[in-house]
Order: C-alpha cells, then sequence, then structure tokens
C-alpha cells in the first residue's frame, strides 16, 4: 500500500507535523492524563504519525514502513515494544568519517555494511515506557540527524 501527499520538503513537512501526529494518537482518556506513557506502539499508531507528518510509505510488511526523507530511502521497523529507523547510502565513506560520527553524535550509529556503503540506524525502546512527547522527539531526532549525516559524508541530493 502507498499513500501519497502533495509535494513540500520532506524535512519541513515532517517537522511540522510532528504535533498533529502526537495529538492523533492520544485517546480523550489520555489526553486529560498527560503523564501516560506509551509501553508499546500498535501498527495502526505507527500509520497514524506516519500520515499526520504526511509521509508517502509503502508498508512492506506489516509493522515495517519504507518511505523517502529528503531524497533518501528510509525503512521504520515497528516491532511493537521497539522501534527502530534504518538508512543505508550509495555513497563511500572512510572508517574515520564514521568514527567521527559516532564520537560526536548521539541517539543514532552509524557504520559501513559489508558493500562498504555508510548506513545510519536509531533505536527507541518502548518496554520501559516512553511519553508521548518523547517519542515525537525520536521522530524529530531522526529527520534531523539524517540531514546532517549525509552532509557530514558529503553526500547531499
Amino acid at each position: 500500500m502507498i499513500r501519497r501527499f502533495p509535494a513540500m520538503p520532506a524535512a519541513r513537512r515532517i517537522l511540522s507535523g510532528l504535533a498533529a501526529a502526537t495529538l492523533l494518537i492520544i485517546s480523550p482518556a489520555v489526553r486529560a492524563d498527560q503523564g501516560e506513557i506509551i509501553k508499546e506502539l500498535s501498527v495502526t499508531n505507527t500509520e497514524r504519525i506516519l500520515e499526520a507528518l504526511k509521509i508517502e510509505y509503502s508498508e512492506l510488511k506489516p509493522g515495517i514502513y519504507s518511505f523517502n526523507l529528503g531524497g533518501y530511502k528510509t525503512l521504520l521497523f515497528n516491532k511493537g515494544k521497539n522501534l527502530q529507523f534504518y538508512a543505508s547510502f550509495k555513497k563511500k565513506t572512510t572508517m574515520g568519517r564514521i568514527n567521527d560520527w559516532n564520537a560526536s553524535k548521539r541517539y543514532t550509529r552509524a557504520y559501513l555494511d559489508k558493500d562498504g556503503d555508510p548506513v545510519l540506524e536509531s533505536d527507541l525502546d518502548l518496554e520501559g515506557g516512553v511519553s508521548y512527547g518523547a517519542l515525537a522527539e525520536f521522530f524529530k531526532t531522526w529527520v534531523t540527524s539524517v540531514k546532517l549525516f549525509t552532509q557530514h559524508i558529503g553526500f547531499q541530493n
């Protein structure tokens, strides 16, 4: 299934939609108690977030989503109690650049895959519970990190 939305720079569209996405997944009862935490994210709520962010995505398998972010293919894996973003880039870089990234950035990790292509990943464990704000920050941090990482390795569209 592919969902399409009008053209708009992906990063701006995503960042502007974060608040709306957070509100969409909060039930009326939870809105009354902002102290509620998330320990698991359903496939339905994941799709609501992506749609609120106006992200054109494809569901590859239940809980696995593919979408473009700034022209780069990103995968989102929802295992219910944890989320992972993944992006691989067809741009050769050095292990030194990867190490520089890992030494200076938090919340993501980079490595070279078996073909020598750079990969960026980020995980969020929900099992201990996270706030809705933390979930929104996870999406926001990913958007920012992809942009900064592509600049860092010298690969920009």
